[in-house]
């Protein structure tokens, strides 16, 4: 009886504890990063890091523009055909489309450096620190890819650890050895990043499976990587800004300190979404295929485990910062503690996203992503205007408001969109699930128009995924 619960609670849960696991690993590297920042830097230079890396972190967006993700399904398609030649090919293509990319993107902030910093934030001193930042677009870019292409082979483990903890552990290993400044810490980065290239390059070579060009491959014509890179990145911009502009927003309009404070209280909050956003990347694909089968009420169901496995993760950690906000924000150092009511303001969006869990993959998964690329563009004009009017007069507690503001409306739009399109939303589904009821009721629209849909796979497609991963 007892070994029969732990098979089934294994099949349940196992690749989720798993996942659990690898987001675990980044803890300790990603974070000790951020606390060794903030203890060998000055209030001043921590906030002109995070401005220049925010900013990098954006911009380095614009030179890989989704392709990454574009190849992990490219090539991943290839494969399944067994069309080791094509996977190669796109591999290939990808490396280079974004190697050209990325170089342009590092020309332009290097070339735009002197007036970014002299004549919109007023920091002339900040010139040499976004020099620096330019080095770090391509080697970061192109350890993307080599992650991306990973995910394709379906090295998952080794893709999530080129893609999360490599860069900041050798970070951590430089801080360690030699003496931080803002600008030396940036060149830590550049050089990490660099590292993580090599390695990521050397993992992915030796993961590449042979040719096999005497195989006759039914696999049609590979999609182009900008078209399908566009699309995907479409969803993920407004996230780079949440990132990104609030500590930009406040390096033109305050004092860089003020920068410094939201930037630490916006990682510790990073916590709880870590957790999180390793739940959503993890049912994603199950997504897809229960939808492409047309097993509606799997969706819901599927959709309420993951939401549920979300908030158990989450809701300690949501309440234990909030409590203890001021005692942890002192462990960055004493100068850090002021952030408290910034990060309490923070909590709010971070519990707003933790309670929409897995809504915005389960549209974009199930072929309403237009719907959910409508949603984020009036999330990213709520943002935009809310820095513009609550950062100037309120410094970080106004960015964290607009924030939190773009998070609580995000989770309102795609509730409302899920439980018109799809009849269900994650949270309803599993507070139905605990009463006992079905998770699932017919939606007013089940299919998505023509208009609505973006690309999602074919039944055919779905069962065999079902059957390999079977």
């Amino acid at each position: 009886m007892l070994a029969d619960r732990l098979t089934r609670l294994r099949a349940q849960y196992g690749s989720a504890l798993v996942t659990t696991g690898t987001r675990l690993i980044d803890l300790p590297f990603r974070y000790g990063m951020h606390l060794l920042i903030a203890l060998q830097l000055t209030l001043d230079e921590v906030g002109a890091f995070y401005i220049v890396f925010g900013t990098i972190t954006f911009v380095s967006g614009l030179g890989r523009l989704g392709i990454d993700k574009a190849l992990t399904r490219e090539m991943a398609r290839a494969l399944a055909h067994g069309d080791t030649a094509s996977a190669r090919a796109s591999m290939i293509r990808a490396f280079l489309l974004v190697g050209l990319f990325s170089t342009g993107i590092a020309a332009i902030m290097a070339a735009i450096a002197w007036p970014l910093a002299v004549h919109v934030l007023h920091k002339p001193a900040m010139v040499p620190l976004f020099l620096i930042g330019a080095a770090i677009v391509v080697p970061q870019n192109i350890t993307t890819v080599c992650a991306g292409a990973l995910a394709g082979l379906h090295r998952v483990t080794l893709s999530q650890v080129v893609y999360t903890w490599l860069w900041p552990a050798a970070f951590c290993a430089m801080a360690v050895v030699f003496e931080m400044s803002d600008a030396h810490a940036l060149t830590a980065v550049a050089a990490s990043m660099v590292v993580s290239t090599l390695i990521g390059g050397g993992l992915l070579i030796a993961s590449l499976p042979a040719r096999r060009d005497d195989v006759v491959h039914a696999y049609t014509r590979p999609a182009p990587l900008v078209a399908t890179g566009l699309s995907l990145f479409s969803l993920e911009i407004v996230q780079l800004l949440i990132s990104a502009a609030p500590t930009f927003v406040l390096g033109i309009v305050a004092p860089t300190a003020e920068a410094g404070l939201y930037s630490i209280a916006w990682r510790v909050v990073l916590v709880i979404y870590m957790f999180v956003g390793g739940v959503a990347s993890m049912v994603s694909p199950r997504f897809a295929r229960l939808y492409a089968l047309g097993d509606k009420a799997g969706l819901a169901q599927e959709s309420a485990k993951a939401v549920g496995y979300a908030l158990a993760l989450a809701i300690l950690p949501i309440a234990l910062v909030t409590i203890e906000s001021g005692r942890i924000l002192g462990l960055f150092g004493p100068s850090f503690v002021g952030a408290t009511l910034t990060l309490r303001i923070l909590l709010i969006g971070q519990l707003a996203a933790t309670l929409s869990t897995t809504t915005p993959e389960l549209l974009g998964m199930t072929g309403y992503a237009r719907s959910l690329v409508r949603v984020n563009t009036v999330a990213l004009v709520i943002l935009l205007a809310g820095l513009a009017i609550l950062a100037p007069p309120f410094g970080a507690h106004g960015a964290a408001a607009a924030v939190t503001l773009t998070m609580v409306f995000s989770a309102i739009a795609v509730t409302i969109v899920a439980r018109r399109r799809l009849g269900f939303v994650p949270l309803g589904a599993l507070y139905a699930s605990m009463r006992g009821r079905p998770a699932y009721h017919a939606a007013e629209s089940a299919t998505p128009s023509a208009s609505e849909v973006q690309d999602i796979p074919s039944t055919e497609e779905a069962r065999a995924e079902l059957s390999r991963m079977s």
